[in-house]
């Protein structure tokens, strides 16, 4: 006999009760440990997720300077494309620089293409530098943001 000839009937139900007791304890804490642990690192995946697709068309976007997706031509459009990245976005100063690219380059664009311009060349040309060093410190923002 594996647990001696003197294990009477109690103590088996000792024994039973305490593997009972074992298993719902375990139960307990896996409803309520670990499945909220497993919630919390599937959303976390889902926005990860969420990010690298938002972020990618941001990033085609930024690195044409608002050709890929038109939003150099229509301030509207440009405010419509950067509001999901918006909401995505957990640091601060990076949804600034989203902002102020996405309100900088339509105004920049409409400001380039005018027939009889009263914005100097040299004016145009520091903007356009302006906006494509914006545009590097974005790309270098938005790789950071999906690393963390």
């Amino acid at each position: 006999m594996i647990f001696g000839e003197d294990m009477n009937l109690t103590s088996w139900v000792a024994v039973i009760s305490a593997v009972g007791l074992g298993g719902l304890i375990a139960k307990v804490l896996d409803i309520v440990w670990l499945q909220k642990t497993l919630q919390n690192i599937e959303n976390k995946k889902w926005l990860r997720e969420q990010r690298l697709r938002v972020y990618s068309k941001l990033a085609t976007e930024i690195m044409s300077l608002g050709k890929a997706h038109a939003t150099r031509e229509d301030f509207f459009t440009s405010q419509a494309f950067v509001a999901e990245a918006l909401l995505l976005v957990e640091n601060k100063a990076l949804a600034e620089k989203l902002e102020k690219y996405f309100t900088y380059i339509p105004n920049l664009y409409s400001k380039g293409v005018m027939e009889k311009s009263d914005v100097p060349e040299e004016e145009l040309e520091g903007a356009y530098a302006y906006l494509q060093k914006l545009s590097k410190e974005l790309m270098v923002d938005l790789r950071k943001s999906l690393q963390s």
